[in-house]
């Protein structure tokens, strides 16, 4: 089965083995009708072919044990027509998979035998029409270089397909390690001011407080917002600069904390407390996610509330549709008339919204309409078989 294998997927093996069987097809057509037909020399010389063809597709030493015969054969008789390209052919099977030693040592032993065939002064020899000696020492020499020469250019081909796969090889890891350092290099500076910066805000609300009037109740409300704000942001960073510090070779990340209700309220609740009215409709609907598409749709809210209070007229509805085709609605609409002095903003936000939501697979739009500004996404109600790393926003 293995020596079938590699005719068909050699090209090279099957035009020597067809060249073989071609030459013995002719020997027998002419053993059967040719001048010499019923000869027994004939059909030993087409059985010894016949296996030595079995031989030379296992690359066996008997191959040429046979060539060497067969061209002994040919010079001394030249009945059948084509015993040399039997041998020939028998010579190339076997120098096409040996080593160069094992090849040449081959090709020696056949010429060699051609040549003590032809000038043995003990026997006599007949030159009606066979090929002559120098003619098969000349077919030797060819077949064993052509088998040789396929075999060095199939190792050339080798080494290259290997040494571009190890470039490849070599080209993806230094553009890992880039990454890796390059994610390790935001770290270090969101860590060194973004967390700097956080901190220091939370120490001076903490002295803001202190020397606040005990009857200013609404400051200190108010900063204690602030704190509680600055606490939930130092979280999210350190949940950041984790993801960031990870190995590349890291298959799986530590989630995030789950998203369950009372996450939902509280974030609801810092809006309102900043002056945003939300209303909202079905927000249940929500927890009924995948934890990955749950935690998208908290950060959707999230983003999309804080374009409410900086762009909208300070309120903004809610509203979650039950799973419908296996896809949840979310929309967020709230008030919104452009004004000329307004900033644009960045429009990263939008940005990230869209590509977290594509992540796992649903569809986002977000844009004026005629009640105001509206952002829709449709999020899969259950765990997609394969997401992107979240985004962060």
């Amino acid at each position: 089965m293995r020596s079938d294998a590699w005719i068909r997927s050699d090209p090279w093996a099957a035009g020597g083995t067809l060249a073989v069987a071609v030459a013995l097809t002719v020997g027998a057509v002419s053993a059967l009708v040719g001048d010499h037909a019923g000869a027994t020399t004939l059909w030993v010389v087409l059985a010894l072919g016949a296996a030595g063809l079995a031989a030379a597709v296992r690359a066996s030493a008997y191959a040429v044990a046979v060539a060497a015969l067969l061209a002994a054969l040919e010079v001394r008789d030249p009945a059948p027509w084509g015993t040399w390209a039997v041998a020939g052919g028998l010579l190339f099977l076997f120098a096409l998979r040996r080593p160069r030693f094992d090849a040449i040592a081959a090709g020696a032993v056949v010429a060699g035998g051609t040549l003590l065939a032809r000038y043995n002064p003990y026997t006599q020899w007949q030159d009606s029409g066979s090929v002559g000696t120098f003619g098969l020492v000349t077919l030797v020499a060819a077949v064993v270089g052509v088998g040789q020469w396929v075999q060095a250019q199939r190792r050339y081909v080798i080494a290259e397909v290997g040494r571009r796969r190890q470039e490849a090889e070599r080209r993806r890891e230094e553009v890992a390690r880039h990454v890796a350092e390059e994610r390790l290099r935001i770290a270090r500076e969101l860590h060194d001011s973004v967390a700097h910066h956080l901190a220091v805000v939370s120490v001076h609300t903490n002295v803001a407080k202190a020397h606040l009037d005990p009857s200013q109740q609404a400051s200190r409300r108010a900063l204690d917002e602030v704190q509680a704000a600055t606490r939930s942001v130092l979280e999210e960073l350190g949940v950041v600069l984790g993801v960031l510090r990870a190995s590349a070779s890291e298959s799986e990340i530590a989630p995030a904390a789950p998203v369950d209700a009372a996450v939902v309220d509280e974030l609801l609740e810092s809006f309102e407390g900043i002056g945003l009215k939300v209303e909202t409709e079905g927000l249940d609907q929500l927890l009924a996610l995948a934890p990955v598409a749950r935690t998208a749709a908290r950060r959707l809210l999230q983003e999309a509330l804080t374009n409410a209070q900086r762009y909208g007229d300070g309120g903004a509805t809610v509203t979650v549709d039950p799973p419908a085709g296996g896809y949840l609605t979310l929309s967020v609409r709230n008030p919104w008339t452009p004004r000329e002095t307004e900033s644009a903003g960045s429009g990263l936000g939008l940005v990230g919204m869209e590509e977290r939501v594509h992540a796992l697979g649903g569809t986002f739009h977000a844009g004026p309409d005629p009640e105001g500004f509206l952002v829709t996404a449709q999020l899969p109600a259950a765990a997609p078989r394969r997401t992107t790393k979240e985004t962060s926003g």
